[in-house]
């Protein structure tokens, strides 16, 4: 039923040329049996002048003018059978080009709204998801419903209509033999629901393990300078034959039980057939039926047992698009991120962390732990703390990318869950610790966060960035196209154009989430320099791991285990016992060392 409503829905616009295909099937099927119980017609009753027993070939007679006429005019016969076969090939084009336009469309939307979906599932979800099964199910799961749609509903309408209708003019024909042909269909149709349930359980371990190959794909395809770097390729080569296998094992399951299915119909059909020859043969002979009849029933069994055979198929094919479709309802049906409920204040830049308790959703323990300090607007904040203690995790409740489980933050003494998240992400800008930047210009990547902004808007974010000289010496300049994931530009260049994509917006709040560990002391103070310049009264928090980062800030919290243990001033801290004392201890050592070499 879930899967009924999932086709159901989107098919809208397209619903009533679904339910023309169905029609034009319906006439297809009536044209098609028409044409034997012409040739009959005119075999026994034209040409042999046997009595007419059948009421619609009696009703068709009249309309033409008698026997006789036909008989004095057989050109007649011929034009209504070129007719028919006419109007098959009409019915057929129309059935075609509706498939192809119903399933098309289908997909569209399918697709269309997979992605919309996946932009506004939360952050948490994508923290946990495989991007390789994601693209799988965005890709090969929608096209499986594609290519059913694009052909098996309209068979299976065929199939049963032919058989139905069929079945009951063979009855009406001759009953002993009619019974005859139709004895192995039970067989068949018992045989297909058999095959459809192996075929969903089949298919859905073939399916989960494509998903689970691409998403090793993906990864390794994303890490390959580690990989290299490592001299890991044989070993990635293994991981990867080894879910190829799988993934070919499982397939070839599918293909075996195809194959079983094919040859085992084959075998029954054909012993059907064989049947209905030599029965008919008999009956023929014996003057029970006539020769028209004997070719209406060798027609019609072919007519009505292949369709039927291919019911398994189409079950099948309902199996595997059965499957997917749970798989993007998996996606589809988990609640996206609420964006536009929530107030819109005028952000300022005043924030205060109150007994602030957080842990994530798959964790027993809290990442941060009575977590409390306030910030004035346009106070720099720099956050230390060991790898673990909460840092990044402080700075995503902030943009509730997650939300906190116990105390309160305010901005602006507003609190920030009933603040809009919309609202609120346009008014805190993040520069993350690992910039990611699209296969666009590097004025695309930095205009992305505001696409309306000018070109010197653009050039003044590089400049405060630190990034605009460098930019100038590409034989492009702006217009230099930046790889995928930004591989063709050094780890310090991809921050610094984060940084400048980020900082156009003119955030009132800014977060640095280690995002200056990539450039040299040198670019960091300049950039530092440049954001005290042109950013006055804009509130920054600065996640670092080097003091000469820290050291000017207004206030520096340091965090150890998910909890505060240190507030103070550089001056304050240093003279402090405690962790800062420590780090700024291990790096004025480093520096005299690397002096000293």
């Amino acid at each position: 039923m879930k899967q009924a409503k999932f086709v159901w829905r989107f098919l809208h616009g397209n619903r009533l040329k679904t339910l023309g295909i169905i029609l034009v099937v319906l006439l297809y099927v009536s044209m098609t049996l028409i044409s034997p119980l012409l040739f009959s017609f005119l075999i026994d009753n034209v040409i042999n002048l046997n009595p007419i027993t059948n009421p619609f070939m009696i009703a068709v007679s009249e309309a033409l003018g008698g026997v006789l006429t036909i008989r004095g005019n057989l050109g007649i016969g011929a034009v209504l059978l070129v007719l028919i076969q006419l109007l098959i090939g009409m019915f057929i084009y129309l059935r075609g080009r509706w498939n192809g336009q119903v399933s098309e469309f289908f997909a569209e939307k399918v697709r269309n709204a997979m992605y919309e979906h996946l932009q506004r599932l939360p952050y948490s979800y994508h923290v946990k998801a495989k991007t390789g099964d994601l693209i799988q199910r965005c890709t090969s799961d929608v096209d499986t419903c594609r290519r059913f749609l694009a052909g098996q509903i309209s068979e299976l309408v065929y199939a049963v209509a032919i058989a139905t209708i069929a079945m009951s003019i063979l009855f009406s024909i001759y009953a002993p033999l009619a019974w005859i042909a139709v004895v192995s269909l039970p067989i068949i149709f018992l045989f297909a629901y058999i095959f459809f349930k192996k075929m969903q359980s089949a298919f859905q371990k073939s399916d989960e393990a494509e998903g689970a190959m691409s998403a090793d794909l993906q990864e390794n395809l994303a890490g390959t300078r580690v990989v290299k770097a490592f001299n890991r390729e044989e070993y990635e080569l293994k991981k990867f034959d080894k879910k190829n296998g799988e993934f070919r094992d499982l397939t070839f399951r599918l293909i075996q039980l195809l194959g079983f299915y094919w040859g085992f119909s084959d075998f029954v059909c054909l012993l059907q057939i064989l049947a209905v020859v030599i029965f008919g043969i008999f009956f023929a002979r014996s003057g029970e039926i006539t020769v028209g009849n004997f070719f209406v029933f060798i027609s019609y069994e072919g007519m009505i047992l292949w369709p039927i055979r291919n019911v398994g198929r189409i079950l099948s094919d309902m199996g595997k698009m059965s499957v997917s479709i749970s798989r993007l309802n998996e996606i589809l049906d988990t609640p996206i991120e609420d964006m536009v409920n929530g107030t819109t204040p005028d952000v300022k830049g005043d924030i205060v962390f109150d007994h602030v308790y957080f842990k994530y959703d798959d964790g027993d323990k809290d990442v941060l732990k009575d977590v409390s300090f306030s910030v004035k607007q346009g106070q720099t904040i720099a956050i230390l703390g060991p790898t673990g203690s909460g840092k990044s995790s402080l700075m995503h409740l902030l943009t509730r990318l997650y939300d906190y489980n116990a105390g309160s933050i305010t901005l602006n003494n507003h609190e920030l869950k009933e603040i809009q998240r919309h609202h609120l992400r346009k008014n805190v800008g993040i520069v993350l610790q690992e910039p990611f930047l699209f296969s666009k210009t590097i004025f695309e990547n930095i205009r992305m966060a505001n696409p309306k902004a000018k070109e010197p808007e653009v050039l003044r974010a590089a400049q405060i960035a630190s990034v605009h000289d460098v930019i100038k010496e590409f034989e492009l300049g702006y217009k230099t196209l930046v790889g995928e994931k930004g591989v063709t530009l050094s780890g310090g260049q991809k921050q610094r154009i984060a940084i400048a994509r980020t900082i156009i917006n003119n955030c009132p709040i800014l977060i640095f989430d280690d995002s200056l560990s990539a450039v040299d002391t040198q670019t960091d103070a300049s950039i530092r320099s440049a954001l005290r310049e042109v950013s006055r009264g804009v509130t920054t928090f600065l996640i670092t791991h080097r003091i000469a980062s820290a050291q000017n800030a207004d206030k520096i919290v340091v965090l150890q285990d998910g909890e505060v243990t240190q507030i103070g001033t550089h001056e304050t801290l240093s003279k402090e016992e405690g962790l800062y004392q420590r780090i700024v201890e291990i790096q004025n050592a480093m520096i005299e060392g690397g002096d000293d070499e």
